[in-house]
């Protein structure tokens, strides 16, 4: 006789708690809650809520692959996230607990299929006239998969045969309840004043905004019992939301952060330390394993990531074992930049000497003043922008959220659609003053006329330009790429220049090899690496060279006073 549902979940978190289950961190979290959720008093688990979900999961089957034809059954995993998203509520008001959810789950292991019996069920069965559900992703193709895959579930269903209706333009549609259910994606239009009971959001490592995350968020304030289900692999941009997402998911998991009552997170990932070579790793992350993912298929590819590597290596980890890994582009990992942020006060570095590199962009795009310590190896950043960068639809263009630097200090904001040269000379001598300057280097392709004030401030001597060339910035660039690999050097924790490290492509010269960021092949922003290596190459300059000599010698040429 089967094992029944609930059996099959306190079975599941039993064995994860014990240690039988081989589970990450994150599993083990997620099964703690649990146990905690249920010992509270004001909840209390809706045993036939959760049951009707599983029945009516019964009565669809799998449409394609190795068991299509063959209804739904959920692995002992998928149960625990249906208990925990349907099965509890509170008591006072008998409504769910979770409106919420974000399970983080490698490929091939159901996921389309989940997310696509949710939104049936949310559109059929929960009991919510004038029901709206949405298959949400980054683009159009992407949202119809969701979409089409609850599409072809219906088919076919004898007790749905007549009370549901297809659509071929992309809608499912219950007249009874007047009901409908839509992809949605950056493109649709009128997507506000949505009325949401459920948003599917597909891969969200993909998304690079959270506008339609928003979208949803902002929808569901008029419904009871609304749902918003993310599920998504990892991904390879940690410039993306998602990935800043995870991190703030995990440390509400750890208690590190508040974790909010209404979010339900479930998410399969290696561990520190965990060695992705190892079949014991790929059973942890990969909760299918032996189900709709062999362990010959992993063997095999694995062995391919391993002979291979590169792009080959870089999506087994991230499409199989759930590991953000960079672009094969990326100048240097996340990791290694993350690395160079120890704790530090920064009032040690007041009346200290620094070099600072400015790179002056375009008056309507982002400004970065770099200071080197050379004392402490410490980069100090400032980053200025207009008020019309923050407008630009939350600097879409850029895909990040100028708006939420600004707020968290991080970005300087000048009035006005353009960044005007007198305000940014006052807040550049303002924030100069604590500090013993010795030299300010400019990018000479764009390097403004200094107004008076900078020109009273610094000696003429003090401001120069520095060549952009392979010649001059291959040095400092090979100089900080050395550092920050051995972790030497210290960022401040700036989240700005993290996301620009992260967005450097490098210029190799054919010849010798020697290579420097490149502006043109880097997509995104890397005016912060820029500066620093402006700083980094003056000081260089600076250490090497005899006093009296070193502009003459290296051709920097100094900018003279207005």
């Amino acid at each position: 006789m089967p094992t029944s549902p609930i059996t099959q979940v306190n079975e599941y978190a039993a064995a994860v708690r014990s240690g039988a289950l081989p589970s990450c961190l994150m599993v083990r979290k997620a099964v703690d809650r649990w146990y905690e959720d249920m010992a509270r008093p004001d909840l209390n688990f809706d045993r036939s809520a959760f049951l009707r979900v599983v029945k009516f999961s019964g009565m669809l089957k799998h449409f394609k692959g190795e068991f299509a034809g063959q209804p739904i059954i959920w692995e002992p995993w998928q149960l625990f996230c249906l208990a925990n998203i349907f099965g509890l509520k509170y008591r006072a008001t008998k409504r769910r607990k979770y409106t919420y959810a974000d399970v983080y789950v490698p490929r091939k292991n159901g996921k389309t299929t989940f997310a696509a019996v949710i939104a049936l069920y949310m559109l059929l069965l929960d009991g919510e006239s004038a029901a709206e559900v949405y298959a949400a992703a980054v683009d159009k193709a992407q949202a119809k998969i969701c979409f089409d895959a609850s599409a072809e579930l219906v088919k076919g269903v004898p007790e749905l045969e007549g009370y549901v209706r297809v659509f071929r333009k992309g809608s499912i549609v219950v007249e009874d309840t007047a009901s409908a259910y839509k992809p949605l994606s950056k493109d649709t239009k009128n997507k506000d004043g949505l009325n949401i009971h459920c948003g599917i959001c597909d891969e969200r490592h993909a998304w690079k905004t959270n506008e339609i995350y928003e979208v949803l968020k902002t929808g569901v304030g008029a419904r009871s019992q609304p749902l918003i289900f993310s599920i998504s692999t990892a991904g390879t941009d940690m410039t993306y939301p998602y990935y800043e997402d995870l991190q703030v998911y995990r440390e509400m998991m750890q208690g590190v952060r508040e974790c909010p009552d209404n979010h339900f997170f479930m998410l399969y990932e290696p561990d520190e330390g965990d060695d992705w070579t190892q079949e014991s790793t790929w059973q942890k992350v990969n909760p299918n394993y032996g189900v709709s993912l062999s362990k010959e298929y992993m063997a095999a590819e694995c062995k391919e990531a391993i002979d291979r590597g590169g792009t080959i290596r870089a999506a087994f980890l991230t499409k199989n074992l759930n590991k953000w890994v960079d672009a094969p582009k990326a100048w240097l990992k996340d990791e290694v930049v993350a690395a160079n942020n120890a704790p530090f006060d920064e009032s040690q570095l007041e009346g200290q000497e620094c070099f600072v590199g400015l790179d002056l962009a375009a008056t309507k795009d982002i400004t970065a003043t770099a200071l080197f310590f050379p004392k402490f190896k410490v980069f100090k950043y400032f980053f200025v922008v207009p008020q019309a960068k923050l407008e630009d639809d939350l600097g879409r263009q850029d895909i990040v959220d100028y708006r939420r630097w600004s707020e968290q200090g991080w970005l300087a904001v000048c009035p006005g659609q353009v960044l005007s040269q007198d305000w940014f000379l006052e807040f550049l001598l303002s924030v100069l003053a604590p500090y013993k300057v010795k030299k300010i280097a400019l990018d000479p392709w764009n390097a403004w006329e200094l107004k008076a004030k900078l020109g009273l401030r610094y000696n003429e001597d003090d401001v120069v330009t520095y060549e952009q060339s392979m010649k001059y910035m291959y040095p400092p660039t090979k100089k900080l790429d050395e550092w920050m690999t051995e972790g030497e050097l210290n960022l401040l924790g700036n989240p700005i220049i993290r996301w620009m490290f992260g967005n450097v492509v490098l210029y190799y010269d054919p010849g010798n090899l020697n290579y420097r960021p490149s502006k043109g092949q880097s997509k995104k922003k890397i005016d912060g690496v820029v500066a620093s290596i402006d700083a980094l190459g003056t000081w260089l300059t600076e250490e090497s060279k005899p006093s009296g000599q070193i502009y003459t010698d290296m051709k920097f040429h100094t900018v003279p006073k207005i």
